[in-house]
């Protein structure tokens, strides 16, 4: 079950740490990342990061950037994944590339 399809506040530590364990976390390592997550070490590369992939258009996740003869490219949205791989000579096969038919 996704946390938002149950009213649940996804920014509080507790919904954090439920989603995790649904993910397959231990609880030590989801512990060590929502405390990593709220040092300024963290806090800070979040700002430069952001603040990198603004100057190249970017308005929201996912996006990537890549270089095509030279010049950045930048390419938003899941739904532009295949398309990210066929310029980069690679066949997307899904999310879970193991259930593909194909």
């Amino acid at each position: 079950a996704i946390l938002f399809f149950q009213d649940e506040d996804i920014v509080q530590p507790e919904s954090i740490l439920a989603a995790a364990k649904k993910a397959g976390l231990s609880s030590d390592k989801s512990q060590e990342l929502l405390k990593m997550s709220t040092s300024p070490e963290i806090k800070n590369r979040l700002r430069e990061t952001t603040d990198e992939v603004l100057k190249f258009g970017a308005f929201g996740l996912p996006s990537f950037v890549i270089q095509i003869d030279g010049q950045p490219q930048l390419f938003f949205g899941s739904d532009r994944i295949e398309l990210l791989g066929n310029v980069l000579g690679e066949k997307w096969l899904g999310p879970v590339p193991t259930s593909s038919k194909l």
